[in-house]
């Protein structure tokens, strides 16, 4: 299919999806709220398009376990509407400038990809080799087509750029693997390797323990990996003196501190609460806080026994860092008292319809496991560690031409100046 005729099929279609959003009475009251929300209603025509692509493509409309597009595809679905469905937003280095587009490497999902422009190459002017764009892209018959470039980085902005790729990770783990075959089948046979390991240093695939000794049973677990240490955990195995749910500040870190709290690790938290480590065979690594709470809560059938039961349960519920396998370890008990919290009378499957959708359109590994298995969070974490390491060395009379304090070799104006 020739350029210019895709270009125009994709703009048309697209404008048959915003008029779509507009009139379509299942839908069209949402968008109208969404418009106040942003603070748009009654703006020009060109404010509200300006935000349309956000709502059509990433909007959870409430009440349904879809998306506008989705909605779209139910009664008016062409190749190319469907195609779009799929579409996904990561980071990309350009390569290469081509005549209708740019050869790109994903930070996300460390894949290459030709994206192809649907405007004008000039509308990209100033984009060049190094630099970093956010793309929201499709594939159609085996051709990538940029939808939108939300914003860009210059090449000197490359740790800014690996940060937002850890974001999107943290906030969308599926993008590492969904369309990467040969990078899913990598943490696939890591998991398996790493099951095998866990089984033969524990003996068990879960571990009840506190925050407080967390980091150390599974630093103990990485150190057995690479080495084959021996492993002592017999002093680690302890809870908190009361067992009470409640919330865990230091977890609800945003994306720009991540790495940082990652390397503070569990017991650098305020208040000490239950934990489980625990290995699932098909999904990975987690480390699940109040996991001996909940747990004790569903034998107890009550709410009346553990100071925050109530939000306990809902936290597991609703909570999307707790996935369907991890509730499925604690049915049937969990469906009747989340049944109960919530006033309602769902079965298990339906509640996963209604708070884990996600779990449900996406095959999702455990946090952990992607992490671990991405270049872009090793490399940013590594680049983290430096920087601590340095923190405290005295760099303000240094010359640009002496060698660095750091004790790496290289002149400071070739190492921690930059």
């Amino acid at each position: 299919m020739q350029t210019q005729t895709i270009n125009n099929e994709i703009h048309e279609t697209l404008e048959n999806i915003y008029e779509f959003i507009k009139n379509n009475e299942k839908i069209s009251g949402d968008f109208t709220e969404y418009t106040k929300t942003l603070g748009i209603y009654g703006a020009s025509e060109n404010k509200i398009r300006e935000h349309a692509l956000t709502y059509i493509f990433e909007r959870a409309i409430p009440d349904f376990e879809q998306n506008p597009i989705m909605i779209y595809n139910e009664t008016k679905s062409t190749d190319l509407s469907k195609a779009m469905e799929k579409a996904f937003t990561s980071i990309f280095e350009i390569k290469r400038v081509l005549k209708n587009g740019f050869e790109t490497y994903n930070l996300i999902n460390e894949k290459s990809y030709i994206l192809n422009i649907t405007t004008k190459m000039t509308d990209y002017r100033g984009l060049g080799t190094g630099q970093f764009i956010v793309a929201r892209v499709f594939e159609f018959n085996g051709e990538n087509y940029i939808i939108e470039i939300t914003s860009y980085l210059q090449s000197s902005q490359k740790e800014d750029a690996m940060r937002y790729a850890m974001a999107k990770i943290i906030q969308e783990p599926y993008l590492v693997y969904e369309d990467n075959e040969l990078k899913e089948k990598e943490i696939q046979e890591n998991i398996k390797s790493m099951y095998d390991k866990f089984m033969e240093a524990f003996g068990t695939d879960e571990i009840i323990t506190s925050s407080q000794f967390a980091d150390d049973i599974i630093g103990q677990f990485n150190d057995y990996c690479e080495n084959k240490t021996s492993i002592n955990i017999k002093d680690k195995i302890t809870l908190p003196e009361t067992l009470e749910y409640f919330e865990v500040n230091e977890l609800n870190t945003d994306y720009d501190n991540f790495v940082e709290k990652s390397l503070d690790g569990f017991s650098s938290h305020k208040k000490n609460y239950d934990t489980g480590i625990i290995y699932d065979k098909n999904y990975g690594l987690y480390v699940i806080p109040f996991y001996k709470t909940i747990s004790t809560i569903l034998e107890q059938n009550s709410l009346d026994n553990i100071k925050g039961a109530k939000e306990c349960v809902e936290h597991f519920i609703k909570s999307p860092t707790i996935p369907p396998n991890i509730l499925e370890k604690l049915n049937p008990k969990f469906t009747e008292l989340a049944n109960k919290v919530l006033n309602k009378n769902m079965t298990f499957d339906e509640m996963m319809r209604e708070y884990k959708p996600e779990y449900l359109r996406h095959k999702i590994y455990s946090q952990t496991t992607i992490l671990y298995n991405s270049k872009v969070f090793t490399n940013t974490l590594g680049i983290v560690t430096e920087k601590e390491e340095h923190s405290d060395i005295d760099y303000s009379n240094v010359k640009r031409n002496d060698p660095c304090p750091c004790g790496s070799g290289k002149k400071y104006k070739h190492c921690c100046m930059k």
